[in-house]
């Protein structure tokens, strides 16, 4: 399981298969058929997958592959860890419980979809890919 960046309003209508990657600094990054409204997945360790219906060298590629990195980032300097029962923020001093693509918060009850972007990792790494989209 791993971190999910959501889809815009933009309209991406390719769907197919194409197993290209590139180097993204330290990561991998793959391209691959993701869920239905998933853009991009920061995976443990150093894949990154980038759904197929964002177009190789554009500007929407290069902010997902940003934000993937920031949770990346924070998973390696273990201030954020996920596995597939869990995700923790040690940043927010958050813990969530992970059920059928839902984060629940631990203290509140408090219930997010995956990638929801009022989740105070998602606005962190939303905050560096906004840079990419609003340059």
């Amino acid at each position: 399981m791993a971190f999910k960046m959501k889809r815009t309003a933009a309209t991406f209508p390719y769907k197919g298969e194409d197993h290209d990657f590139l180097h993204e600094g330290d990561y991998k990054v793959v391209r691959k058929n993701l869920d239905e409204g998933i853009l991009g997945e920061a995976e443990n360790g150093k894949t990154i997958n980038i759904d197929v219906s964002i177009p190789k060298g554009s500007k929407k590629e290069k902010e997902v592959v940003t934000h993937e990195i920031h949770h990346q980032e924070e998973m390696k300097d273990g201030a954020l860890a996920y596995d597939d029962d869990s995700v923790t923020d040690k940043i927010a001093n958050k813990t969530y419980t992970r059920k059928d693509g839902n984060l629940i918060d631990n203290k509140t009850g408090e219930v997010y979809e995956e990638g929801d972007d009022n989740l105070p990792h998602e606005k962190r790494a939303y905050k560096a890919s906004n840079k990419i989209k609003n340059a």
